[in-house]
């Protein structure tokens, strides 16, 4: 850790302070915010005190401040973990999804991610969680279709009865 003070030698104040003005990421914002403070003498138990932020959490994004240009200074881009499907096995499952699951042999009406997931394991040896499989979904153009609530043939006037007698035995 730095001694007190100068972690921030050759960051520009104003700099900073323009940079506020125009930033709209919080996280960078948060890092300003903190930065400025600093420059203008407040320590970072001081900072800990008037904003709640942790010591070692101001420490840190000073820290962050001073190793980055003042215009990046939001969080980096996280990586994923690589794709379990090649390219071209990709390509073939995004086709087949395209189609009906009938077409790929599949006896079911809609593509689920529990068929989605069942397919996968089966054709690319691959193992999936089931919530990965809304992303896989989405990512492959599909949406996840559910049942509706009322049937869109209904009529909505014995719909109505039905309800209203419904509440009526409800309250005997």
């Amino acid at each position: 850790m730095t001694k007190y003070g100068k972690k921030l030698i050759g960051v520009d104040e104003e700099q900073l302070r323009e940079q506020l003005r125009t930033e709209r990421d919080p996280k960078a914002i948060k890092r300003l915010i903190v930065a400025i403070e600093y420059k203008s003498g407040l320590s970072p138990a001081k900072i800990q005190q008037k904003y709640g932020w942790h010591e070692q959490t101001v420490y840190d994004w000073l820290d962050i401040v001073a190793e980055r240009d003042a215009f990046a200074l939001g969080d980096l881009p996280r990586g994923g973990s690589p794709s379990r499907l090649t390219d071209d096995q990709w390509d073939e499952l995004t086709a087949t999804l395209a189609a009906s699951p009938s077409e790929a042999g599949v006896d079911a009406p809609a593509w689920r991610p529990p068929l989605v997931r069942e397919y996968i394991a089966e054709h690319f040896d691959v193992e999936y969680s089931l919530a990965h499989m809304y992303r896989v979904m989405k990512k492959a153009g599909l949406s996840v279709q559910t049942a509706r609530p009322i049937h869109y043939k209904a009529d909505p006037k014995e719909q109505q009865r039905w309800r209203a007698e419904f509440k009526k035995n409800g309250r005997r």
